[in-house]
């Protein structure tokens, strides 16, 4: 489907992620979402209506009880598949995760709604590839690929990898009615 690789992650380390989103919540570590404005990052719920959990703020007590390694370890087997899909890209040598992921909470009628594409700048310009895992159903929510022309719907576990750049804009399909 044009580069963007569509895989399963188990629905048991979902279910973690999201009980670990639940937890830092209560915690307080959970920030409202913000986008890349310039140099600067700003909260806009007109583009971006999330709730964003950044990886590197989870204690570290929570990264094994909430399943983290496993998450990583079933995203590196996405990335293998992708791999051999794709033989020209595993030329560039390995590569892996630098920068802290975020586990980000959607409330019914919030999402992602700007279109936007993941290398736009010298902070982001060593990116290969992007990733995402929908962590629940979302019957009416998924992701909308603009120049692929096509709809990928929110299915608990469904994990996307796809290039960064500006061929592959997308943007969320904002759930009036659930979470995501």
């Amino acid at each position: 489907m044009q580069f963007i690789g569509d895989y399963t992650i188990d629905g048991a380390i979902c279910d973690r992620l999201i009980e670990l989103h639940r937890v830092c919540d209560r915690r307080g570590l959970v920030r409202r979402g913000a986008i890349g404005r310039g140099d600067a990052a700003v909260v806009d719920t007109d583009k971006k209506d999330s709730f964003d959990l950044t990886v590197s703020a989870i204690p570290d007590d929570l990264h094994d009880a909430y399943g983290v390694p496993a998450y990583y370890a079933a995203l590196q087997r996405c990335l293998e598949q992708y791999l051999t899909a794709h033989p020209l890209l595993a030329r560039v040598g390995r590569f892996g995760v630098t920068e802290s992921p975020t586990i980000q909470h959607y409330r019914s009628g919030g999402g992602f709604r700007m279109e936007h594409f993941e290398r736009t700048g010298i902070a982001t310009a060593t990116r290969m590839l992007v990733w995402m895992t929908y962590l629940n159903d979302v019957r009416d929510g998924g992701t909308r690929f603009v120049y692929q022309d096509t709809v990928i719907e929110a299915r608990r576990g469904r994990t996307l990898l796809w290039p960064p750049d500006f061929t592959h804009a997308h943007a969320g399909i904002v759930s009036p009615t659930g979470h995501k």
